[in-house]
């Protein structure tokens, strides 16, 4: 049991978000490059070289299968 005799009435309108009003977008073309420090710079170079490997491994692996590699 609460003490609360009354419950507000309160109201919510939903609307989806494709039957709302656009938001305006931001312009970013006059924003540059972003400053970043030496461990920033390292650790996306490691994140895109190590994401090459693994593109380079699922293609080899690929062309395994199809029998590219075949020793016959």
């Amino acid at each position: 049991m609460t003490t609360e005799t009354t419950i507000g009435n309160t109201e919510f309108l939903v609307i989806h978000p494709l039957d709302d009003i656009q938001e305006e977008k931001v312009e970013t073309k006059h924003l540059g490059q972003m400053p970043m420090t030496p461990a920033v710079r390292f650790s996306l170079m490691a994140l895109r070289g190590y994401l090459t490997l693994m593109m380079l491994l699922v293609l080899y692996h690929v062309l395994d299968l199809a029998g590219a590699f075949s020793k016959t």
